[in-house]
């Protein structure tokens, strides 16, 4: 209540209505999702059909004394029904980080070695590089829970114990609104190798005149070691304007399909790095080829990509196209598999900066081969090392090198 009321009949009578109100706003919501998937989702299909109507009796029930989180779960649930990647709710938090890469972080990126949790990168600017945090210490504990985990050391605030080597040191650690993301990242190694890192494939990162200058920086080295292990993704033409570099001009990597929606096949998209031409587009083509474009290099040494579980969206595509190509190889940890173009909508009866994504279209490999749920397995699978984790050294990079 918002203010004190003097009528015991007349509180319950409001708390009812407020009650009943909330429960119509919930429904509203749960039938704005059932809505926005039938007319949207990328196949139409018995299971879709099935979905849709078990999905407009759970809206039809909901009750009215879900918080907005609770709310959100139980629609979550019965999304996840459809086994698709892609397919998700955004709170305003999640919404920003996703289109701005900005998000609440001690900058700590910690992944467990033989049950070990190892750092193994420290975001500039953040908390943790304040602290004194480095790679390849071992986070043994964090005030205020009993299990250390890669997400907590991403998220909490506290005073952390770290081992380095055989002192245990007590740093504290804030975490704090940070850019998360960065652009390419090239770091010349031993041996004429070099080091190219691509955390995102965000448009911005890859604004034409800035990607050739990376691209040129690269043509000295005889191997580049391309590391797509914490890559979510991002834009298509992005991508393709990495890859040009690598396939040079004109090579098919796949196409882009609906398969519920009429319309033509468009061989190549354009190099335009728009979301709102990309929508357009999507919505004048049933099939939109994905082939590299000219003017960006032509690299024709020796490269190996690096992949993992967090590997995911178009960097799969970038990685499955090295299969194809000479001179290359692909190694790591099986890929997410989570291969399909999601279109974004707000959820303004959900509150303002609630957003969802819905798959609209599926990708095909030139082979004609989906990746979604299936990903990218690597042609050598490589492990974690304990002893050179603790060191500060990326055992992946490492393996690259030999």
């Amino acid at each position: 209540m918002r203010r004190l009321l003097f009528f015991v009949i007349f509180m319950v009578s409001l708390g009812a209505g407020l009650f009943a109100h909330q429960g119509s706003r919930n429904r509203e919501v749960f039938r704005s999702i059932c809505d926005l998937t039938e007319n949207n989702f990328y196949k139409e299909d018995a299971k879709l059909n099935a979905w849709v109507a078990k999905c407009r009796r759970l809206a039809a029930q909901v009750p009215g004394g879900l918080t907005k989180a609770q709310l959100v779960e139980v629609i979550q649930d019965h999304m996840s029904g459809l086994n698709v990647s892609h397919y998700l709710i955004y709170s305003p938090a999640e919404d920003k980080k996703m289109w701005t890469g900005v998000a609440v972080d001690t900058g700590i990126r910690s992944r467990y070695v033989e049950d070990h949790l190892v750092v193994y990168k420290i975001i500039p600017g953040s908390g943790a590089l304040k602290a004194g945090v480095r790679p390849g210490d071992e986070i043994i504990g964090i005030t205020g829970t009993e299990q250390v985990t890669p997400w907590g050391a991403q998220n909490r605030s506290g005073t952390y114990s770290v081992m380095r080597g055989e002192d245990v040191l007590n740093l504290e650690v804030t975490a704090a609104e940070l850019i998360t993301e960065s652009g390419p990242e090239v770091t010349p190694l031993r041996n004429g190798s070099v080091l190219l890192e691509i955390p995102s494939f965000r448009s911005e990162y890859f604004e034409a005149k800035k990607w050739r200058e990376t691209a040129a920086g690269l043509r000295g080295f005889h191997h580049v070691i391309v590391d797509l292990r914490q890559n979510a993704g991002g834009n298509f033409v992005a991508m393709l304007r990495a890859l040009s570099f690598f396939h040079c001009q004109g090579k098919s990597m796949g196409v882009l399909v609906r398969p519920r929606k009429p319309g033509e096949f468009k061989p190549a998209f354009e190099d335009n790095t728009e979301d709102s031409f990309q929508i357009q587009e999507l919505e004048k083509y049933q099939k939109l080829g994905l082939v590299t474009f000219d003017g960006y290099g032509c690299y024709p040494g020796n490269v190996t990509v690096l992949i993992g579980s967090d590997t995911s969206s178009v960097s799969e595509i970038f990685a499955h196209s090295f299969f194809s190509r000479l001179k290359s190889r692909v190694w790591g940890q099986p890929s997410a598999g989570d291969v399909v173009l999601a279109v974004w909508y707000d959820l303004p009866a959900l509150g303002k900066g609630y957003s969802i994504s819905i798959p609209e279209a599926v990708y095909l490999t030139p082979e004609e081969k989906e990746l979604e749920n299936e990903g990218v397995f690597p042609q050598k699978e490589i492990f974690y090392d304990l002893k050179l984790s603790l060191q500060g050294k990326d055992t992946f990079v490492e393996e690259a090198l030999r």
